[in-house]
């Protein structure tokens, strides 16, 4: 499939750079979030495999020593979620990544059909992991920066056939 983008003001019809810079960096990105998530997904099918008493027993011989009792109550709360639907989780990270890789392909190329689906992706890949994960673990950041992201993408739809 050709690249394809419209021209700008100065009849211009090359990849904006932004698109260029972005493109790296989403490719990089999703790279390693698939490679993640995908291994993620395989590690906690295998967690279920142990006791849950076993996996908690995990977590209060690691990461619970460096936590405040604010922190700990919340995680403790997150393992048996962690535990029951982690694999599930895993792979709801890692569709919406594949879809960002696929709408990062098509802009890349000048589509914008490419921006829709990233764009969906990224919007979409904010609330999605909620239908697992309690709302409190949301955050702020995460949500400001995915939107942001896409509205610089979004700066470029124009450029797009």
């Amino acid at each position: 499939m050709a690249t394809q983008f419209l021209p700008d003001a100065n009849g211009s019809t090359k990849r904006p750079d932004v698109l260029t810079v972005l493109g790296i960096l989403t490719f990089i990105n999703a790279g390693l979030f698939i490679l993640i998530y995908g291994i993620g997904a395989l590690g906690m099918l295998q967690v279920q495999q142990m006791p849950l008493e076993d996996f908690e027993a995990i977590f209060q011989q690691g990461a619970m020593q460096y936590m405040s009792a604010e922190d700990i109550e919340l995680l403790e709360n997150f393992i048996p979620i962690l535990y029951n639907s982690g694999a599930a989780l895993m792979l709801i990270y890692l569709g919406r990544t594949v879809l960002r890789l696929l709408g990062g392909i098509g802009i890349w190329r000048g589509k914008k059909t490419g921006f829709y689906l990233y764009a969906a992706a990224q919007l979409l890949g904010i609330f999605a992991p909620h239908l697992i994960l309690p709302w409190e673990l949301l955050g702020v950041m995460g949500p400001i920066m995915t939107v942001a992201v896409t509205a610089v993408y979004g700066s470029q739809l124009k450029r797009l056939a």
